[in-house]
C-alpha cells in the first residue's frame, strides 16, 4: 500500500480510513459476519523498526491481558504480504474526548467525573496486570455508548510498559516516550515509570475537561517541560468557576514527585467524588415541580404554602418561584392554592421532572423550566398530563 491506498486484509472489507498518525493508519472495516471493526496497520517505512514492531506487539499483549468495559477490545492480528503487522480492534462509534472538549468547552465537575471515574477503574485494572499506559490523553479516549449508557473507552496501548517483563525496550534516542503535554515529570526525564505516572496523566486529563485548556499548553515545549517539572501545580478553579476544593485532589495527582501522588488511579477518582458528589448528596429522583410568575405578595404566599407542604424552594425572585418535591409527596393543598392564584391572572405550571435534593440545595433538569413546562407560559394554570 502506498500513501492512502486502501489495504487488503483477508476476511475483512475495508471501508474508509478513520485516522492516521506517525505510527500507522486506522481503517474501518466490515467482517464477514457484517460486524464493524477498526484495523490498525503499521506504516510501511516502519516495518524494519524494532521500536515500531515492539510497540505493536506490546499493544496486542496489553489489550489481550485486559477485559474491561472501558478498554478497547482486540479481536485478531496478523501481517500483510509486505510484512506490516495489523491489529483488528473493536470499532467504537463516537467522538474522541478531545473532539467533545473542543465542541462543548469546559465540562461541569459532575460530567468530568462521569468520564474520568471509569477511566480510573480501567487503568487500575491495567496496573494490576503490571501495565502502565504512558499516553493517557483526550485524543486516546473515545466516548461510545452501549446498553449501560455512555462508555468512555481508552485506546492506544502502543506505549504501554510491562512492568513484569524484561523484554526488548523501546530504544533509539526516544527514551522520553509519550506526548510531552500529557507526560509526567519522570517521563520527561526518561526515568522509570509506574502506576503513578498514569495518575499524573489522569490529573492533566481532569484539568483539561474542567477548563477546556491543557494544564501546561500554549507555550514553547521547553517552557511546558519546565513548568511540568518545576512550576506551580495548576489549579482548575483559577480558570473556571468551580469549587476550589476540586483543586486539592487534582493538585495531588499532579505532584512532581511520584511519592506525593495517589498510589492508585481509583484513589484519585474517590477523592474527586468525595468533593464533587459526596455520599450525603441524594441521588437524582423524579419530582413534582411548580413554577409561578405573579405579584410579590402572591409569590411569597405560595412560597410559604409550598415549604409547609414539604417542598424545597429551588429558585426564587420577587415575582417568580420554582419549588420541587419528591413525586410521592401529597401536594393537594399546594395545587388548590396554585389554581386560585392562576385564576387571579398569574402564570402557573405544575409538572414532572427530575432533580437531586440535598437539604436546601436543588440541582438537575427540574431547574430548566422550559424542559418540563410550555414556553412561553400563558396566563392561567398549566398541569402536566400525567398529573391530571
Amino acid at each position: 500500500m502506498i500513501g492512502n491506498e486502501t489495504p487488503f486484509v483477508t476476511g475483512y472489507r475495508i471501508e474508509r480510513m478513520l485516522g492516521e498518525g506517525g505510527f500507522g493508519q486506522v481503517w474501518r472495516a466490515e467482517r464477514e459476519d457484517g460486524s464493524l471493526v477498526a484495523i490498525k496497520i503499521l506504516h510501511p517505512e516502519l516495518v524494519r523498526s524494532i521500536d515500531a514492531m515492539t510497540r505493536f506487539e506490546r499493544e496486542l499483549s496489553a489489550i489481550e491481558r485486559l477485559d474491561h468495559r472501558n478498554v478497547v477490545r482486540a479481536y485478531d492480528h496478523g501481517a500483510l504480504p509486505d510484512g506490516r503487522p495489523f491489529l483488528v480492534l473493536e470499532y467504537i462509534e463516537g467522538p474522541s474526548l478531545r473532539d467533545v472538549i473542543n465542541e462543548r468547552g469546559a465540562m461541569s465537575p459532575r460530567d468530568m467525573l462521569a468520564i474520568l471515574e471509569p477511566l480510573c477503574e480501567a487503568l487500575s485494572a491495567a496496573h494490576r496486570q503490571g501495565l502502565v499506559h504512558r499516553d493517557v490523553k483526550a485524543s486516546n479516549v473515545i466516548i461510545g455508548y452501549d446498553a449501560q449508557g455512555p462508555r468512555p473507552v481508552l485506546l492506544d496501548f502502543g506505549l504501554v510498559k510491562l512492568l513484569d517483563q524484561s523484554g526488548p525496550g523501546l530504544t533509539s534516542s526516544r527514551n522520553m516516550l509519550g506526548t510531552p503535554a500529557a507526560m509526567a515529570p519522570e517521563q520527561l526525564r526518561g526515568q522509570p515509570v509506574d502506576a503513578r505516572t498514569d495518575v499524573y496523566a489522569l490529573g492533566l486529563l481532569a484539568f483539561h475537561m474542567l477548563t477546556a485548556t491543557p494544564a501546561y499548553g500554549g507555550g514553547p515545549g521547553v517552557v511546558q517541560t519546565y513548568l511540568q517539572v518545576s512550576g506551580p501545580r495548576p489549579r482548575p478553579s483559577s480558570k473556571v468557576d468551580i469549587d476550589p476544593a476540586i483543586d486539592i485532589p487534582i493538585g495531588r495527582a499532579l505532584t512532581s514527585d511520584p511519592a506525593g501522588r495517589f498510589a492508585h488511579a481509583v484513589e484519585l477518582a474517590e477523592a474527586l467524588r468525595a468533593v464533587i458528589a459526596p455520599s450525603g448528596l441524594a441521588a437524582e429522583e423524579e419530582v413534582v415541580a411548580i413554577y409561578i410568575e405573579a405579584p410579590a405578595a402572591e409569590v411569597a404566599h405560595i412560597s410559604s404554602v409550598a415549604t409547609g407542604a414539604g417542598m424545597t424552594i429551588a429558585l426564587s425572585a420577587p415575582d417568580s418561584l420554582l419549588a420541587v418535591a419528591p413525586r410521592a409527596h401529597d401536594l393537594s393543598a399546594v395545587r388548590a392554592r396554585l389554581i386560585e392564584v392562576a385564576n387571579g391572572g398569574a402564570r402557573v405550571a405544575l409538572g414532572v421532572s427530575r432533580a437531586t435534593i440535598c437539604g436546601s440545595v436543588v440541582d438537575g433538569p427540574a431547574l430548566d423550566v422550559e424542559g418540563w413546562a410550555p414556553y412561553p407560559l400563558d396566563v392561567g394554570f398549566w398541569i402536566a398530563p400525567e398529573l391530571t
